[in-house]
Order: structure tokens, then C-alpha cells, then sequence
């Protein structure tokens, strides 16, 4: 299993015989870099030389960053990646209105399923799990009907009750935003290395966000976290994340889905949604696309 090295005290971080070096409190880690899956970095007084960033990136690691309030803000991206931008741009632009439609009613399509499915693991309840399922179904080109917020509605009120809000500061919602930070940060990182511009989203266009293709992306993976988040709190509790739980939360991207008939783990499935999406722009074909289908929670046993 590849290791989710997670930095809550502040740390030094560097390069020795050819490893990632970690000093915490006078305590020295060594750290092969192919063992390293990622990286977050939560104490601001944390140091790092340039040489462990160019490292890091050189081995397509994930660095995270955390603000003043412990939630991760930034992640290091490579400036090249295995794919021509150029070329992976201009297939981008090429992509016509309908089949950018077409891609977001199949994201938005196996996202309720995936819902539908976390609603059977998680509650006895079968005609939720059917109602959410009859919606994925129903999903037209582009969603007009908006058929995701719909499901959306459902699938809280029976995960959480009638009078949860994902705006309310409870401990799930804290390791929910947690959670899809972190899955957003290995997307994006995912998209630059295939030469994709993440700003040019299908179903997500804020002009002000750089990462709507992540934001895209995203959506039938959230189920996963979601999976986690509720089997694991109380949807009332109030109290605050820890710095163990969010070393847990920081490992679900070892857990499970499975992808193209394949048991993966979530950061390998990332990277084969976003080389199948490469297919799709390169051939036009949205059978191309390979999506997550979200499972019962079990870590992968190669991590990979």
C-alpha cells in the first residue's frame, strides 16, 4: 500500500540518500518516494527545501497545504505532464456542445447511482434506493431538469434526517469538505499531468474557479466519502475534526471502487477517469469514459 504521509506538527522536510526526510521534533523519518502516494502538509510551520519539492513532483506525489483553519487550500501541480497541453487543449475546444452534454448526464448519471448505492449499504431503506435509481435513469443531455439537485435533496435527508443541512458545523460536514478537498487537489494534479486545462469544465463554468473540469470529475466519487463519512460519525455530532481523523480521511484514497470491470484504489481510478477522458476528446466517444462505481468500504490490497 502506498503510504498518505499526513503533517500535523510542524516538520522539516528535505531530501537525504535519495529520500523524502521528515524531522519531526527532533525525531528524523526516511520516506522512499515511490512508496509516497501523498503529501499534507497541515502545521504552517512546517519548512520544506526546493529540492524535496522538485522531488516530489517529479514523482507525481500529491503536496497539500493547509490555511490557518487546519482545511486543505493549495496543492502542487507540475508545469509538465505526460500529454501535450497544446495538443490536449485543442482537443478540449474541439468538443462539441452536444457531446459535453452527453459527458455530464453520464457523471451526473452514475454519481446517483453511486448515491443509490451508499443508501443500500448504509440504511434499510429500498425505496430510496430505488427513487434515487428511477432519477439516474430519467437524467437527460446536460441535466435540465436538474435531476442531481433532486437526488441530492433525497439522498442528505435519509443519510442525515429531515433536518440536516450541509451547511451546518457538524464533524460530518468538516470531514466531508475535508475529504473532497483532498480528492479535488489529486483530480486537478491528475488533469495537469494529462496536459488538460481544468478551468474548462462541462457541467461546472464559474469564471472565477480554475479547476471546474476537477469539479466535474468529482461528482461520482463523492458518494465514496460520503460512504466514510456517515458510517463513521454522527450526523449531529458538533464536535471537531482531529488530526487522526483526518489522517483517516487522508487514506481514503487506498479504499476501493471499481473501474473498468477492475477492483482500484480511488487515486488509481482518478487516473484512469482522467486517461479515459483523454480518450473521449481524442476520438469523440463517450463510451470512452470510465467512471467510479462506489462499493463497500475496503482498503486496496496493492494501493495502487
Amino acid at each position: 500500500m502506498f503510504r498518505n504521509i499526513y503533517l500535523h506538527s510542524p516538520a522539516q522536510i528535505s531530501i537525504d540518500h535519495y529520500q523524502l526526510s521528515v524531522c519531526v521534533k527532533d525525531t528524523q523519518y526516511h520516506f522512499p518516494f515511490d512508496d509516497i502516494q501523498s503529501l499534507l502538509i497541515e502545521n504552517p510551520k512546517s519548512v520544506i527545501t526546493a529540492s524535496a519539492i522538485a522531488q516530489l513532483a517529479e514523482h507525481n506525489i500529491t503536496v497539500i497545504t493547509c490555511d490557518k483553519n487546519h482545511l486543505p487550500i493549495s496543492t502542487l501541480l507540475p508545469l509538465q505532464g505526460s500529454y501535450q497541453h497544446l495538443k490536449t487543449l485543442q482537443l478540449q475546444l474541439k468538443l462539441t456542445k452536444r457531446i459535453k452534454e452527453r459527458i455530464t448526464r453520464k457523471i451526473i448519471k452514475q454519481k446517483i447511482l453511486n448515491q443509490s448505492q451508499v443508501i443500500g449499504l448504509l440504511t434499510e431503506n429500498p425505496t430510496v434506493q430505488q427513487k434515487l435509481m428511477r432519477l439516474a435513469s430519467a437524467i437527460q443531455d446536460g441535466d435540465p431538469d436538474n435531476r442531481e439537485a433532486v437526488a441530492a435533496k433525497i439522498y442528505f435527508e435519509t443519510l442525515g434526517g429531515s433536518d440536516f443541512s450541509r451547511r451546518s458545523e457538524v464533524i460530518v460536514n468538516g470531514a466531508l469538505n475535508y475529504g473532497f478537498a483532498i480528492l479535488r487537489s489529486c483530480i486537478a494534479r491528475e488533469l495537469l499531468q494529462f496536459g488538460f486545462e481544468p478551468a474548462l469544465g462541462f457541467n461546472h463554468h464559474n469564471i472565477q474557479n480554475a479547476f471546474n473540469l476537477a469539479d466535474d470529475l468529482i461528482e461520482p466519487l463523492r458518494p465514496a466519502v460520503e460512504l466514510y463519512c456517515f458510517k463513521t460519525f454522527n450526523p449531529n455530532d458538533s464536535s471537531e475534526l482531529d488530526s487522526q481523523i483526518k489522517s483517516r480521511l487522508l487514506n481514503i484514497l487506498n479504499y476501493e471502487v471499481l473501474i473498468n470491470n477492475n477492483q482500484e484504489s480511488i487515486r488509481r481510478a482518478i487516473h484512469l477517469m482522467v486517461e479515459s477522458l483523454w480518450s473521449v476528446c481524442s476520438e469523440q466517444k463517450i463510451s470512452y469514459l470510465a467512471l467510479p462505481i462506489v462499493q463497500n468500504l475496503k482498503v486496496h490490497d496493492n494501493g495502487e
